[in-house]
């Protein structure tokens, strides 16, 4: 025996229930010819008449009685188990393991992460944060902010915003130098560089103001892999550094630190949201989706 469409099922329940095909049809918004096409088509499945059919009535054969009976409760089942499926696959609830750089998460997402909490009771949130690129799949994690361009892999990525670094220094520093008024002038500076797995070759920094782009190579005896220590040693006067202009925003309010050639600025960064799944569980989705509108005003348009 052929096993039976669950849609062709649904339409026997339907006839039965309004006795008859016309009555049925119309409910449905199908031609009469098609549910009795579709009606037929299940009787030759299941080898056996469902329906006694003649010019005033339609009624149900005792073995579509016995059929009917049996069915229905069945699809009833069948409906509930798939409702609970959907509405499990959709609610926002469970453990979201999250890995980022320590500096990023504590610089820019202590409030969102907070706030998406506070609307997601039931999630539960673990944070890594590592300075190096974790095996997302051998560590079982679910979420990872990663700074820079990606490498091939076969993770996917959600884009969330590109982050622009301008130099800055302290004003004690910059004072201790000739006045800076070109991209040449920065020879006379020491670089803080911060480590990533993208970095340039030491020292070379690459700028750019409109169209155009140059490439600058500085001495540095500093490097850090921790966006916060650079900051710090940068309020010391150890330096010039590119930060992120959203990291320092009550640095700069203060004085403590400056701009350093405010045209130009890093070629822009890219972040990213990286799953190891195309369709990761809808708690993932959800804070994907969150991040990404928390984080729009990091954002740099072209």
């Amino acid at each position: 025996m052929q096993t039976p469409s669950l849609d062709n099922l649904h339409l026997f329940i339907a006839v039965a229930d309004a006795g008859g095909f016309s009555r049925a049809a119309e409910r449905l918004d199908l031609p009469v010819a098609t549910l009795s096409r579709r009606i037929a088509a299940l009787e030759k499945e299941l080898n056996i008449p469902l329906f006694k059919r003649n010019t005033r009535n339609v009624s149900l054969t005792p073995a579509g009685e016995e059929f009917y009976a049996s069915l229905v409760p069945a699809l009833e089942s069948v409906q509930l188990a798939m409702n609970e499926l959907s509405n499990s696959a959709a609610r926002i609830e469970g453990h979201i393991r999250l890995t980022t750089p320590a500096d990023f998460a504590r610089l820019c997402l202590s409030k969102p992460l907070s706030q998406f909490l506070s609307l997601n009771p039931h999630v539960r949130l673990d944070l890594n944060l590592n300075s190096h690129r974790m095996d997302l799949v051998k560590e079982h994690v679910d979420l990872a902010i990663r700074i820079g361009h990606l490498s091939d892999s076969a993770l996917y990525a959600t884009h969330l915003f590109d982050m622009p670094l301008k130099l800055y220094a302290s004003p004690s520093y910059l004072a201790s130098l000739p006045c800076i008024q070109t991209p040449e002038d920065l020879k006379h500076c020491n670089l803080i560089r911060l480590k990533t797995n993208g970095n340039s070759p030491v020292g070379l920094l690459r700028l750019q103001k409109g169209k155009q782009t140059i490439e600058q190579t500085l001495q540095g005896n500093l490097t850090a892999n921790d966006m916060g220590v650079v900051i710090s040693l940068t309020e010391a006067a150890a330096g010039i550094a590119l930060i992120p202009e959203a990291f320092i925003t009550n640095q700069v309010a203060s004085g403590t630190l400056v701009k350093v050639l405010p045209d130009w600025r890093s070629i822009k960064t890219p972040v990213h949201a990286v799953t190891t799944a195309r369709n990761p569980p809808a708690r993932v989705k959800a804070l994907v989706a969150y991040l990404k509108e928390q984080l729009a005003y990091l954002h740099v348009k072209d």
